[in-house]
């Protein structure tokens, strides 16, 4: 990561983990429901004893703050709205994990994993419910607050309509590009998207301002998905984490792999490899080369281009000269250009 967007990333996630744990905190503890979300938050360790783990990125309250901050002048007023939309998105992470059946979050034991399913389901409806809490400590006109809710409330019904379509993908033969990006619009981009829009909301009543914002974070939103569809196959393991050509074999159906179902001349080969009930070594590698023939590499990245050129031209002539929107559009850039 660009040393630059690293020390925007940890002066705002400052900011918005001291918002969530002001939310949490304050409410009566009952038994280890708030330690369990710390524990997912990275705030408490397996025993419940406190520790700094480095969780997530938190690149969705980060921009949101630097929304309202590059419209508004100050990002203060945004926190709710931060801690809201970073506490939505750690609740979809923790019933994700339960959905795909994953032990390790973050190089940790997922929730679910240590304290077993029924109370993972538990601490993720908490932690949504928690972030409705958090949201209602804007201080806002009662307008712009109904606003903000009904924005809220569609985007997390985004989120749960691409999670379903995603597990849909899981088992069905055929997926077009077409339903695919509108998969990662619901599942990946709303968050992002609602992120910019509601940080700007609540430093401007200009619809045409957040608009663009909202655009933007859409846009920003989409690109960040099909940039991971890229690392997922051709990231290199020491960056990411993960094994080579990771994607491949668990059989996912990303991007890359969905364009070269359509576009090339093994398409047909491709499909009954990924009809099989496992892969081979020979069989990933012989989905790699009909990648590599159909260009999908390459396909893929220009679309990732695309999405964060439109992005980007939102913002121009917004704002000019204010650092918080030259924070905004290098973080912008950041999620797109990343290689790991």
């Amino acid at each position: 990561m660009a040393d630059p967007v690293l020390a925007i990333l940890e002066t705002y996630s400052a900011y918005t983990n001291r918002e969530i744990r002001r939310v949490i905190e304050g409410r009566k503890k009952v038994g280890r429901l708030q330690d369990m979300m710390m524990y997912h938050l990275g705030w408490l360790d397996e025993q419940f004893h406190p520790c700094d783990f480095k969780g997530g990125k938190q690149l969705r309250s980060t921009i949101c703050l630097l929304a309202c901050e590059a419209i508004g002048g100050d990002y203060r007023p945004a926190l709710p709205a931060a801690a809201a939309v970073e506490l939505v998105h750690n609740f979809s992470l923790i019933h994700d994990d339960i959905e795909d059946g994953d032990d390790k979050r973050r190089h940790r034991d997922t929730v679910w994993r240590l304290w077993g399913v029924p109370q993972a389901i538990n601490t993720g409806d908490a932690m949504d419910v928690v972030s409705y809490i958090a949201i209602m400590d804007l201080q806002v006109d009662p307008v712009v607050m109904i606003e903000v809710l009904r924005a809220f409330n569609e985007t997390i019904m985004k989120l749960c309509e691409g999670q379903y379509l995603d597990m849909d993908f899981q088992s069905r033969a055929a997926v077009s590009v077409d339903e695919y990006l509108q998969m990662i619009a619901g599942k990946t981009a709303a968050l992002i998207e609602a992120a910019t829009a509601t940080g700007a909301m609540v430093a401007t009543r200009d619809r045409d301002v957040v608009g663009r914002l909202r655009r933007f974070g859409h846009k920003i939103g989409v690109g960040f998905q099909i940039q991971d569809d890229i690392l997922g196959i051709w990231g290199d393991p020491a960056k990411t984490g993960k094994s080579a050509r990771n994607d491949i074999r668990n059989k996912k159906k990303t991007l890359p792999v969905l364009y070269a179902m359509q576009a090339s001349r093994d398409r047909e080969e491709l499909k009954r490899l990924y009809a099989k009930e496992t892969f081979t070594e020979a069989d990933i590698d012989r989905v790699f080369a009909i990648l590599t023939e159909a260009k999908a590499y390459e396909y893929t990245a220009r679309k990732a281009k695309q999405y964060k050129d439109e992005a980007l031209a939102e913002l121009d002539g917004l704002c000019p000269g204010r650092r918080a929107m030259e924070d905004l559009r290098a973080v912008g850039r950041f999620l797109i250009d990343r290689d790991f």
